[in-house]
C-alpha cells in the first residue's frame, strides 16, 4: 500500500516516505483524503488479520493446558504468521501488526507500559 505523496499545494509528488510516522512528521501533520483512505484501508485489514487469527478455535492442546497469559502472548506472532503464509506481503505486514497490537494490548494488561 503506497503513499499519495501529491499536496493540493503542489502537483508534483515529493519523496515516498517510508512510514505513516515519516509522513507525518514531514508533512503539515495532516494526511491527505486519499492517504485517509490508505490509512484507514491499512487498518481494516489489520482488523481482519485478528478477526482471523483470534477468532479460530482453540486447538486440543490448547484447551488441555492451563492458560498461560505469557505463554500465549508470546506465541502470538507465530500464529499471526502461520495464518498469513502464502499471502500477499500487505496481508503478512498486517499479521504482523495485529500480532504488535496484542502484544501493545498484553503489555498495558500486565502493568509493562501505560
Amino acid at each position: 500500500m503506497g503513499f499519495d505523496n501529491s499536496t493540493a499545494a503542489s502537483s508534483t509528488p515529493t519523496s515516498t516516505p517510508d512510514s505513516w510516522q515519516e509522513l507525518l512528521d514531514k508533512g503539515d501533520g495532516y494526511l491527505t483524503p486519499a492517504q485517509r483512505a490508505a490509512f484507514e484501508t491499512a487498518i481494516a485489514m489489520v482488523i481482519e488479520r485478528l478477526q482471523i487469527t483470534l477468532g479460530k478455535a482453540p486447538t486440543a492442546a490448547e484447551q488441555a493446558d492451563r492458560f498461560d497469559f505469557s505463554r500465549y502472548i508470546g506465541e502470538m506472532e507465530e500464529r499471526f504468521v502461520n495464518d498469513a503464509k502464502g499471502l500477499d506481503e500487505l496481508q503478512q505486514d498486517a499479521a504482523l501488526t495485529a500480532a504488535r497490537v496484542i502484544e501493545h494490548i498484553a503489555d498495558i494488561i500486565s502493568g509493562r507500559k501505560n
